[in-house]
Protein backbone atom coordinates (compact mmCIF):
# COMPACT_ATOMS: atom_id res chain seq x y z
CA UNK A 1 0.00 0.00 0.00
CA UNK A 2 2.88 2.56 0.51
CA UNK A 3 3.53 2.76 -3.24
CA UNK A 4 0.08 4.12 -4.26
CA UNK A 5 0.37 6.79 -1.54
CA UNK A 6 3.81 7.85 -2.82
CA UNK A 7 2.55 7.89 -6.43
CA UNK A 8 -0.37 10.08 -5.36
CA UNK A 9 2.01 12.49 -3.63
CA UNK A 10 4.22 12.50 -6.72
CA UNK A 11 1.25 13.46 -8.88
CA UNK A 12 0.43 16.36 -6.57
CA UNK A 13 3.99 17.67 -6.60
CA UNK A 14 4.18 17.21 -10.36
CA UNK A 15 1.07 19.37 -10.81
CA UNK A 16 2.59 21.98 -8.51
CA UNK A 17 5.75 22.01 -10.63
CA UNK A 18 3.71 22.57 -13.78
CA UNK A 19 1.76 25.34 -12.03
CA UNK A 20 5.03 27.03 -11.03
CA UNK A 21 6.37 26.75 -14.58
CA UNK A 22 3.24 28.45 -15.89
CA UNK A 23 3.65 31.13 -13.21
CA UNK A 24 7.26 31.74 -14.30
CA UNK A 25 6.03 32.22 -17.86
CA UNK A 26 3.32 34.69 -16.81
CA UNK A 27 5.75 36.66 -14.67
CA UNK A 28 8.34 36.70 -17.45
CA UNK A 29 5.71 38.10 -19.79
CA UNK A 30 4.75 40.74 -17.22
CA UNK A 31 8.39 41.74 -16.83
CA UNK A 32 8.94 41.90 -20.59
CA UNK A 33 5.74 43.93 -21.08
CA UNK A 34 6.96 46.40 -18.44
CA UNK A 35 10.34 46.67 -20.15
CA UNK A 36 8.65 47.33 -23.50
CA UNK A 37 6.34 49.89 -21.89
CA UNK A 38 9.23 51.71 -20.20
CA UNK A 39 11.34 51.68 -23.36
CA UNK A 40 8.48 53.14 -25.39
CA UNK A 41 8.10 55.96 -22.85
CA UNK A 42 11.87 56.52 -22.76
CA UNK A 43 11.91 56.97 -26.54
CA UNK A 44 8.95 59.34 -26.35
CA UNK A 45 10.66 61.37 -23.63
CA UNK A 46 13.91 61.57 -25.58
CA UNK A 47 12.07 62.66 -28.73
CA UNK A 48 10.52 65.57 -26.78
CA UNK A 49 13.20 66.55 -24.27
CA UNK A 50 16.28 64.55 -25.22
CA UNK A 51 17.97 67.37 -27.09
CA UNK A 52 17.48 69.79 -24.19
CA UNK A 53 18.66 67.13 -21.74
CA UNK A 54 21.76 66.50 -23.87
CA UNK A 55 22.56 70.22 -23.84
CA UNK A 56 22.15 70.28 -20.05
CA UNK A 57 24.42 67.26 -19.65
CA UNK A 58 27.06 68.86 -21.89
CA UNK A 59 26.97 72.00 -19.75
CA UNK A 60 27.23 69.96 -16.55
CA UNK A 61 30.28 68.17 -17.94
CA UNK A 62 31.90 71.50 -18.83
CA UNK A 63 31.12 72.81 -15.33
CA UNK A 64 32.73 69.71 -13.80
CA UNK A 65 35.76 70.10 -16.10
CA UNK A 66 36.35 73.71 -15.05
CA UNK A 67 35.85 72.91 -11.38
CA UNK A 68 38.51 70.22 -11.78
CA UNK A 69 40.86 72.59 -13.63
CA UNK A 70 40.49 75.19 -10.88
CA UNK A 71 41.14 72.59 -8.16
CA UNK A 72 44.26 71.28 -9.94
CA UNK A 73 45.70 74.75 -10.51
CA UNK A 74 45.10 75.69 -6.87
CA UNK A 75 46.73 72.49 -5.62
CA UNK A 76 49.70 72.29 -7.98
CA UNK A 77 50.10 75.80 -9.35
CA UNK A 78 53.26 76.39 -11.42
CA UNK A 79 54.35 72.76 -11.10
CA UNK A 80 51.57 71.84 -13.52
CA UNK A 81 51.99 72.62 -17.21
CA UNK A 82 49.00 73.37 -19.44
CA UNK A 83 49.40 70.03 -21.24
CA UNK A 84 49.62 68.15 -17.93
CA UNK A 85 46.51 69.94 -16.73
CA UNK A 86 44.47 68.94 -19.77
CA UNK A 87 45.77 65.35 -19.64
CA UNK A 88 44.66 65.07 -16.02
CA UNK A 89 41.24 66.51 -16.87
CA UNK A 90 40.86 64.15 -19.83
CA UNK A 91 41.75 61.15 -17.67
CA UNK A 92 39.38 62.02 -14.83
CA UNK A 93 36.49 63.04 -17.10
CA UNK A 94 36.73 60.15 -19.55
CA UNK A 95 33.92 58.12 -17.98
CA UNK A 96 31.45 61.01 -17.96
CA UNK A 97 32.31 61.95 -21.52
CA UNK A 98 31.75 58.38 -22.71
CA UNK A 99 28.43 58.25 -20.84
CA UNK A 100 27.41 61.50 -22.50
CA UNK A 101 28.35 60.20 -25.96
CA UNK A 102 26.16 57.15 -25.30
CA UNK A 103 23.28 59.41 -24.25
CA UNK A 104 23.66 61.49 -27.42
CA UNK A 105 23.42 58.27 -29.43
CA UNK A 106 20.22 57.34 -27.55
CA UNK A 107 18.70 60.74 -28.37
CA UNK A 108 19.62 60.34 -32.05
CA UNK A 109 18.01 56.89 -32.20
CA UNK A 110 14.90 58.09 -30.37
CA UNK A 111 14.43 60.97 -32.79
CA UNK A 112 14.54 58.59 -35.74
CA UNK A 113 12.46 55.82 -34.17
CA UNK A 114 9.57 58.12 -33.25
CA UNK A 115 9.32 60.18 -36.43
CA UNK A 116 6.85 57.88 -38.21
CA UNK A 117 3.20 58.34 -37.11
CA UNK A 118 1.25 55.18 -36.26
CA UNK A 119 -0.90 53.89 -39.12
CA UNK A 120 -4.65 54.55 -39.02
CA UNK A 121 -6.50 51.26 -38.63
CA UNK A 122 -10.06 50.32 -39.45
CA UNK A 123 -12.32 48.62 -36.91
CA UNK A 124 -11.77 45.29 -38.72
CA UNK A 125 -8.01 45.73 -38.50
CA UNK A 126 -8.29 46.67 -34.82
CA UNK A 127 -10.26 43.48 -34.10
CA UNK A 128 -7.69 41.47 -36.03
CA UNK A 129 -4.88 43.15 -34.13
CA UNK A 130 -6.56 42.31 -30.83
CA UNK A 131 -6.82 38.64 -31.79
CA UNK A 132 -3.20 38.64 -32.93
CA UNK A 133 -2.10 40.16 -29.61
CA UNK A 134 -3.96 37.44 -27.71
CA UNK A 135 -2.26 34.77 -29.83
CA UNK A 136 1.08 36.53 -29.37
CA UNK A 137 0.79 36.62 -25.58
CA UNK A 138 -0.43 33.04 -25.39
CA UNK A 139 2.42 31.73 -27.55
CA UNK A 140 4.97 33.82 -25.67
CA UNK A 141 3.86 32.33 -22.34
CA UNK A 142 4.13 28.84 -23.79
CA UNK A 143 7.60 29.56 -25.13
CA UNK A 144 8.76 31.16 -21.87
CA UNK A 145 7.45 28.20 -19.87
CA UNK A 146 9.51 25.85 -22.03
CA UNK A 147 12.63 27.91 -22.77
CA UNK A 148 13.22 30.23 -19.81
CA UNK A 149 16.93 30.07 -18.85
CA UNK A 150 16.17 30.05 -15.13
CA UNK A 151 14.53 26.66 -15.66
CA UNK A 152 17.81 25.11 -16.85
CA UNK A 153 19.44 22.37 -14.80
CA UNK A 154 23.07 23.06 -15.80
CA UNK A 155 25.31 25.73 -17.31
CA UNK A 156 25.27 24.42 -20.87
CA UNK A 157 21.50 24.18 -20.95
CA UNK A 158 21.21 27.64 -19.41
CA UNK A 159 23.39 29.11 -22.17
CA UNK A 160 21.31 27.54 -24.95
CA UNK A 161 18.06 28.58 -23.28
CA UNK A 162 19.40 32.10 -22.73
CA UNK A 163 20.22 32.54 -26.42
CA UNK A 164 16.82 31.19 -27.39
CA UNK A 165 15.02 33.43 -24.90
CA UNK A 166 16.76 36.50 -26.33
CA UNK A 167 15.40 35.56 -29.75
CA UNK A 168 11.93 34.95 -28.32
CA UNK A 169 11.92 38.30 -26.51
CA UNK A 170 13.05 40.18 -29.62
CA UNK A 171 10.24 38.64 -31.68
CA UNK A 172 7.75 39.46 -28.91
CA UNK A 173 8.94 43.07 -28.74
CA UNK A 174 8.32 43.33 -32.48
CA UNK A 175 4.88 41.67 -32.06
CA UNK A 176 6.07 39.16 -34.66
CA UNK A 177 3.73 36.20 -34.26
CA UNK A 178 5.13 34.49 -37.36
CA UNK A 179 8.65 34.59 -35.94
CA UNK A 180 7.48 33.15 -32.60
CA UNK A 181 5.75 30.30 -34.39
CA UNK A 182 8.87 29.64 -36.43
CA UNK A 183 11.00 29.55 -33.26
CA UNK A 184 8.63 27.05 -31.69
CA UNK A 185 8.57 24.86 -34.80
CA UNK A 186 12.33 24.67 -35.33
CA UNK A 187 13.67 24.48 -31.79
CA UNK A 188 14.52 20.96 -30.56
CA UNK A 189 14.69 22.33 -27.01
CA UNK A 190 11.05 23.34 -27.15
CA UNK A 191 9.82 20.21 -28.89
CA UNK A 192 11.37 18.04 -26.18
CA UNK A 193 10.48 20.23 -23.23
CA UNK A 194 7.04 18.86 -22.42
CA UNK A 195 8.36 16.08 -20.20
CA UNK A 196 11.29 18.07 -18.82
CA UNK A 197 11.60 18.07 -15.08
CA UNK A 198 8.26 16.36 -14.68
CA UNK A 199 9.21 12.73 -14.52
CA UNK A 200 8.02 12.02 -18.07
CA UNK A 201 9.92 10.59 -21.04
CA UNK A 202 12.80 8.37 -19.99
CA UNK A 203 12.10 8.50 -16.28
CA UNK A 204 9.67 5.55 -16.23
CA UNK A 205 12.34 3.23 -14.72
CA UNK A 206 13.33 5.73 -12.02
CA UNK A 207 12.55 4.83 -8.45
CA UNK A 208 9.37 6.65 -7.34
CA UNK A 209 11.15 7.96 -4.25
CA UNK A 210 14.02 9.42 -6.30
CA UNK A 211 11.58 10.96 -8.75
CA UNK A 212 9.58 12.54 -5.93
CA UNK A 213 12.74 14.03 -4.42
CA UNK A 214 13.73 15.44 -7.81
CA UNK A 215 10.31 17.01 -8.26
CA UNK A 216 10.46 18.58 -4.80
CA UNK A 217 13.89 20.02 -5.58
CA UNK A 218 12.51 21.41 -8.84
CA UNK A 219 9.59 22.96 -6.95
CA UNK A 220 12.01 24.69 -4.56
CA UNK A 221 14.08 25.96 -7.46
CA UNK A 222 11.01 27.29 -9.27
CA UNK A 223 9.91 29.14 -6.13
CA UNK A 224 13.33 30.82 -6.13
CA UNK A 225 12.96 31.79 -9.80
CA UNK A 226 9.50 33.24 -9.11
CA UNK A 227 10.85 35.33 -6.22
CA UNK A 228 13.66 36.62 -8.42
CA UNK A 229 11.38 37.69 -11.28
CA UNK A 230 8.91 39.30 -8.86
CA UNK A 231 11.77 41.33 -7.39
CA UNK A 232 12.80 42.45 -10.88
CA UNK A 233 9.22 43.47 -11.67
CA UNK A 234 9.11 45.47 -8.42
CA UNK A 235 12.37 47.21 -9.39
CA UNK A 236 10.93 48.13 -12.79
CA UNK A 237 7.80 49.55 -11.18
CA UNK A 238 9.95 51.62 -8.81
CA UNK A 239 12.34 52.84 -11.52
CA UNK A 240 12.74 56.53 -12.37
CA UNK A 241 11.42 55.95 -15.89
CA UNK A 242 8.23 54.32 -14.59
CA UNK A 243 7.74 57.16 -12.09
CA UNK A 244 8.10 59.68 -14.91
CA UNK A 245 5.70 57.66 -17.07
CA UNK A 246 3.05 57.67 -14.36
CA UNK A 247 3.56 61.40 -13.80
CA UNK A 248 3.13 62.00 -17.55
CA UNK A 249 -0.05 59.91 -17.63
CA UNK A 250 -1.52 61.78 -14.67
CA UNK A 251 -0.65 65.14 -16.25
CA UNK A 252 -2.20 64.06 -19.55
CA UNK A 253 -5.43 63.12 -17.75
CA UNK A 254 -5.54 66.72 -16.48
CA UNK A 255 -4.89 68.20 -19.89
CA UNK A 256 -1.27 69.13 -19.10
CA UNK A 257 1.58 68.68 -21.58
CA UNK A 258 4.03 66.96 -19.23
CA UNK A 259 6.74 66.69 -21.89
CA UNK A 260 6.65 70.44 -22.59
CA UNK A 261 6.89 71.12 -18.86
CA UNK A 262 9.82 68.73 -18.52
CA UNK A 263 11.62 70.43 -21.38
CA UNK A 264 11.06 73.89 -19.88
CA UNK A 265 12.45 72.75 -16.52
CA UNK A 266 15.51 71.34 -18.25
CA UNK A 267 16.01 74.59 -20.16
CA UNK A 268 15.86 76.57 -16.88
CA UNK A 269 18.50 74.31 -15.33
CA UNK A 270 20.62 74.66 -18.48
CA UNK A 271 20.49 78.46 -18.23
CA UNK A 272 21.66 78.22 -14.59
CA UNK A 273 24.53 75.91 -15.58
CA UNK A 274 25.50 78.24 -18.44
CA UNK A 275 25.80 81.18 -16.04
CA UNK A 276 27.76 79.03 -13.59
CA UNK A 277 30.09 77.93 -16.40
CA UNK A 278 30.79 81.54 -17.41
CA UNK A 279 31.78 82.35 -13.82
CA UNK A 280 34.03 79.28 -13.60
CA UNK A 281 35.76 80.11 -16.89
CA UNK A 282 36.49 83.64 -15.66
CA UNK A 283 37.82 82.27 -12.35
CA UNK A 284 40.00 79.72 -14.14
CA UNK A 285 41.50 82.27 -16.53
CA UNK A 286 42.35 84.51 -13.59
CA UNK A 287 44.08 81.63 -11.79
CA UNK A 288 46.02 80.72 -14.95
CA UNK A 289 47.28 84.29 -15.31
CA UNK A 290 48.34 84.48 -11.65
CA UNK A 291 49.99 81.01 -11.81
CA UNK A 292 51.83 81.90 -15.00
CA UNK A 293 50.60 78.84 -16.92
CA UNK A 294 50.81 78.92 -20.70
Amino acid sequence: MPTPIRESEQSIVKREVETRRAQVARLEQERTDLQIEIEAFRLEYLSHAGEAQAELQALEIHVAEYRLRIELVRLRGKSLSASQLESEVDWQMRGRREEFASYQDSVFRAEHETTQPPPIRSSEQSASDSATQNDLKSLYRDLAKRAHPDLATDGAERASRGALMVEINEAYRRSDLTALRAIFARSPLLSSATGEGSGGGGSTREDPGDNLARLRAELTRLDSVISKIRAEIADLNRSDWMTMKLDAALARSRGIDWFAQARRQIEIRAAERRAELDDLIAEFLDLVRRAGLS
